[in-house]
């Protein structure tokens, strides 16, 4: 009998696939009990349905709203004291 073919290194050689067996088993029955509690603890997706769709409101691509408004009166104010303020400057200054 040569030095590989003892009961010993038999032992030894099979350990590591018995190891990846019982890990993949262990893996296996966690990912299962992982999926029946995400299961459990989350509802099932629902997408409410109405009777009839809503209809949408009709938009007129011309109509301004009072957002934009004031977002443009905004701007215009933040440029016209940017410019009072230069020219300020430049009167201060001498110019």
């Amino acid at each position: 009998m040569t030095g590989t073919e003892s009961s010993q290194n038999v032992t030894a050689a099979l350990q590591p696939e018995n190891r990846v067996a019982e890990q993949d088993t262990a893996h296996q029955t966690v990912g299962q009990t992982v999926e029946t509690q995400a299961q459990a603890a989350l509802p099932d997706p629902v997408v409410p349905v109405t009777p009839q769709p809503v209809a949408a409101v009709a938009v007129n691509e011309q109509d301004i709203t009072m957002r934009e408004v004031a977002q443009m009166v905004g701007a215009m104010v933040f440029v016209f004291c940017f410019a009072a303020l230069g020219f300020h400057a430049v009167f201060y200054a001498g110019y």
